[in-house]
């Protein structure tokens, strides 16, 4: 089964906002095209390692619609409709947004690059994961991800 679409989060909605105003024209030093070719590396590598996390999920009975409009469409086309576990989701979080800062790369246009993944940190049921995020982190050392912005503006008291 292939791993259904996630919905248009607040992190999301923010990643399309947080695009470098690189030009893709502009040459890369040595050293910076090194750094790329390490970051895209290990944002593969830490992919590989998830894919097989959300395989795993779905083998235990954890996997399904991650949100209501999903489930509806999936019991009108009478298959099962469980909801995904919250392991499953955050899993699948992290995935689609590392994939959402290697696309633009590979299709050439630097100019939709986000300046980084939007998740800077594992899914909280894979610690083992941590010291690979934390070279994520020396990779893009100016780069907090998108998931502290909204927790910080969580956190901010309204007027």
């Amino acid at each position: 089964m292939a791993a259904p679409l996630l919905p248009q989060s607040p992190a999301n909605r923010q990643q399309a906002a947080g695009v470098n105003a690189v030009s893709p024209n502009t040459p890369l030093t040595p050293g910076s095209q090194n750094r790329e070719q390490q970051r895209i590396t290990l944002l593969l590598e830490l992919n590989l390692e998830m894919l097989q996390e959300v395989n795993r999920l779905q083998a235990d009975g954890k996997g399904g619609a991650i949100n209501p409009q999903q489930q509806a469409q999936l019991k009108a086309a009478d298959q099962p409709s469980g909801m995904a576990s919250d392991e499953y989701i955050q899993v699948l979080r992290r995935v689609q947004a590392n994939l959402a800062y290697l696309m633009p790369k590979a299709q050439g246009d630097a100019s939709k690059t986000p300046k980084g993944p939007a998740y800077m940190s594992p899914p909280p049921h894979m610690p083992q994961l941590q010291p690979r995020y934390d070279q994520l982190k020396d990779l893009f050392p100016d780069w907090q991800g998108l998931e502290h912005r909204v927790s910080q503006s969580s956190a901010s008291p309204r007027p």
